[in-house]
C-alpha cells in the first residue's frame, strides 16, 4: 500500500471530522439550547414557555352554565399540568394587565436566600435533635453557630424570628454543657434584645442563673430607639420581626445590642438592615427596589369587555377580531389566545376550540370534542381537547385557519328559518280555500286579491333567510390597530428556520461520517525504519 497515499487520506478525515466536531457543540436547538449530534447524551436546555390565555367559553342552544364551567375548570388543570406552554392566569385576562416581573438580579438574589434559609433550618433541626439527646454537643454547637451565620445573612427574608432567638438559646446551652459560659452569656445577650420575654426550660438551673444577669446587664444600660421611614406607598415595618405597621414607624425601649429591620411590600424586594443600638435614637430612610416593570403600567389599548364577546360571536373571520385579539394577546404577554363554544350536538354537547398565533395573526378551528350530556366522559375528553390544543401550539394548523363564520355559530339560525322557507307562496293552501267557506269573502277585493300579493307573505322570508347584520363589521367602525400590524417586529428572522442552515449541517454531518468510516477502515503503513533481522541457526 502506498505511504502517500495513506496520509492523503488520513489528512482528509481528519479535516472533514473537525467541522464535525464543533457542530456537535454549538448546534443551536430548534427549541432553545445546545444539543451534540455525535454519540452520547444530548442536553437541550429548553426556553421559557409561551404563554396561553383561556376566554372564558361561550355556550349556546340552551347548555347549562354548571356543564360549560366544569369543561373550562377541568381544561385549565389539564393545561396547566402539561409541559409545553404555560397558562396566563385568568386574573390576567380579567384585569388586560400583565403580570409584574421580577429582573433576573432580583430573582437570582431572592432565590440564593431562600436556600440559605432552608439550610439554616435544617441545621437548626438537627442540633435541636442532637442536644435532647444528650449527644454530640460539638456536633451541636458547630450546627448552631452555622445556622445563626445564615440567619444573620439573610435576615431581610426572614419571616420568623423566633427561629433565630431559638438558635441562641440552643447556641447558649451547647457553650456552658461545653464550658463557654463568656460564650454563653454573649448568645443570650442577643437572644434576650430580640425577644425580651425569653425564658429558659424547667431543670435548666445554670441557664436560669445566667439569664437572669444577662438580663441585669442589659437593664443597667441606656436604651435607644429606631426611627424608619419610606416613601414608598404601602411599605410595612417590622422590628426584630415584630410588626410595627406602615412608615414611619418608631420603635422605642430596644436594649444595647444588635436589632434587625425590615420593610416589606408586595411589589418591592424585602428591605432590610441591622443596626447597633447604644443608647441613642436611630433614624434610617428605607429605599425600596420595586419588582414591577415600569413598562407594566400602560393604558389598557383594548378592555377585557372588547374580547370576551368574541366567543360568543365567532366573527374570527373578521379582520377586526383579529386586530383586537392581537393587540390584547401583546397586552397581556400571551402568544396564543383559545376561544371556545359549547354547543348541543345529536348525542349530547361539543366543544369546538378555535385558538390565535399571535405571530400568524391567524386563527384556526380545532377539531370539536364530543361530550355525553351528562359528562360522564369528562376526564377522557378533556385529555383529547388538551391533544388538540397541545399539538396546534407545536405547529400551528394552518390548513384550519377560520375564513367564515363556523357553523357551530350559523346552525342554530338556519333551523329557526327553516319553518319559513317551507311556507312560501305555491303552498298556502289557506288562501285558497277561505273563500270557499266564507261566501262574503269572495266578493270582497281583499280576499281576491290576497294570492296575488306574494310580498306580504314573502318578505319576512326573506328577511330571515339574509345574514344578520351582526356578522359583518360595521361600516363606520374603524380600526385603530391596523397601520401597528404593518411592522417587521414580529417576524421571524431566526438562523434556525432557514433552509440553508439545515442543509449546511446535513453535508457536515454526512462529511463526518464519512471520514469516521474511512478512518476505521485504513491500516497503518509499516514504517520504512522498521526491520525485521532473521537468524536462521543450522
Amino acid at each position: 500500500m502506498n505511504p502517500v497515499r495513506n496520509t492523503w487520506k488520513r489528512a482528509l478525515a481528519w479535516v472533514a471530522l473537525v467541522p464535525f466536531a464543533l457542530t456537535t457543540l454549538v448546534v443551536p436547538a430548534p427549541f432553545g439550547g445546545l444539543v451534540g449530534l455525535g454519540q452520547g447524551v444530548a442536553y437541550a436546555q429548553t426556553g421559557p414557555k409561551d404563554q396561553l390565555a383561556i376566554i372564558p367559553l361561550a355556550r349556546r342552544d340552551g347548555v347549562g352554565t354548571l356543564a360549560t364551567a366544569r369543561i373550562e375548570e377541568y381544561l385549565r388543570a389539564m393545561i396547566e399540568a402539561g409541559n409545553v406552554v404555560q397558562l396566563t392566569p385568568p386574573s390576567v385576562v380579567n384585569s388586560g394587565r400583565p403580570r409584574f416581573r421580577r429582573s433576573g438580579r432580583v430573582t437570582k438574589r431572592s432565590s440564593a436566600a431562600t436556600k440559605s434559609l432552608a439550610k439554616a433550618d435544617q441545621a437548626l433541626l438537627a442540633a435541636r435533635t442532637m442536644l435532647d439527646e444528650g449527644k454530640n454537643t460539638d456536633v451541636a454547637f458547630k450546627l448552631l453557630k452555622a445556622a445563626l451565620k445564615r440567619y444573620e445573612r439573610h435576615f431581610a427574608e426572614l419571616i420568623d424570628f423566633t427561629k433565630m432567638v431559638d438558635a441562641y438559646g440552643r447556641a447558649a446551652r451547647a457553650s456552658l454543657k461545653m464550658g463557654k459560659k463568656g460564650t454563653a452569656a454573649a448568645f443570650l445577650t442577643k437572644a434576650v434584645a430580640l425577644q425580651p420575654t425569653f425564658v429558659t426550660n424547667r431543670g435548666e438551673d445554670d441557664m436560669a442563673k445566667l439569664l437572669v444577669i444577662v438580663r441585669g446587664r442589659l437593664e443597667k444600660r441606656r436604651k435607644g430607639s429606631i426611627s424608619v421611614t419610606c416613601k414608598t406607598p404601602g411599605a410595612e415595618v417590622y422590628i426584630d420581626g415584630v410588626k410595627l405597621g406602615s412608615a414611619p414607624a418608631v420603635s422605642k425601649d430596644l436594649y444595647a445590642s444588635t436589632h434587625y429591620v425590615q420593610v416589606r411590600h408586595k411589589n418591592a424586594e424585602p428591605w432590610g438592615k441591622a443596626f447597633t443600638v447604644r443608647g441613642r435614637k436611630i433614624e434610617v430612610e428605607a429605599k425600596l427596589e420595586m419588582l414591577e416593570d415600569p413598562k407594566d403600567n400602560i393604558a389598557l389599548a383594548v378592555k377585557p369587555s372588547d374580547i370576551k364577546p368574541f366567543a360568543s360571536k365567532g366573527n374570527y373571520h373578521t379582520k377586526l377580531v383579529r386586530n383586537f385579539t392581537f393587540m390584547f394577546s401583546r397586552q397581556i404577554r400571551a402568544r396564543f389566545m383559545l376561544f371556545g363554544v359549547v354547543a348541543k350536538a345529536k348525542r349530547g354537547i361539543e366543544l369546538h376550540m378555535f385558538l390565535f398565533d399571535q405571530k400568524m395573526k391567524k386563527f384556526a378551528a380545532l377539531d370539536p370534542v364530543p361530550f355525553s350530556a351528562n359528562l360522564s366522559n369528562m376526564q377522557m375528553k378533556i385529555l383529547e381537547a388538551e391533544g388538540h390544543i397541545r399539538r396546534a401550539v407545536q405547529t400551528f394548523p394552518v390548513a384550519k385557519e377560520v375564513t367564515s363564520q363556523p357553523s357551530v355559530y350559523t346552525k342554530t339560525r338556519a333551523a329557526a328559518s327553516a319553518p319559513a322557507i317551507v311556507t312560501s307562496p305555491t303552498t298556502i293552501p289557506p288562501v285558497t280555500t277561505t273563500p270557499r267557506t266564507t261566501p262574503p269573502a269572495t266578493t270582497t277585493p281583499p280576499a281576491t286579491t290576497t294570492p296575488t300579493t306574494p310580498p306580504r307573505t314573502t318578505s319576512p322570508v326573506v328577511r330571515r333567510t339574509t345574514p344578520p347584520a351582526t356578522t359583518q363589521p360595521p361600516k363606520t367602525a374603524q380600526d385603530p390597530y391596523k397601520n401597528l400590524l404593518k411592522g417587521k417586529d414580529d417576524r421571524d428572522d431566526s438562523i434556525v428556520k432557514k433552509w440553508w442552515f439545515w442543509t449546511a449541517i446535513g453535508l457536515v454531518a454526512a462529511g463526518g461520517v464519512t471520514a469516521a468510516v474511512i478512518m476505521n477502515n485504513q491500516t497503518p503503513a509499516p514504517s520504512s525504519n522498521f526491520k525485521v533481522d532473521v537468524l536462521v541457526q543450522p
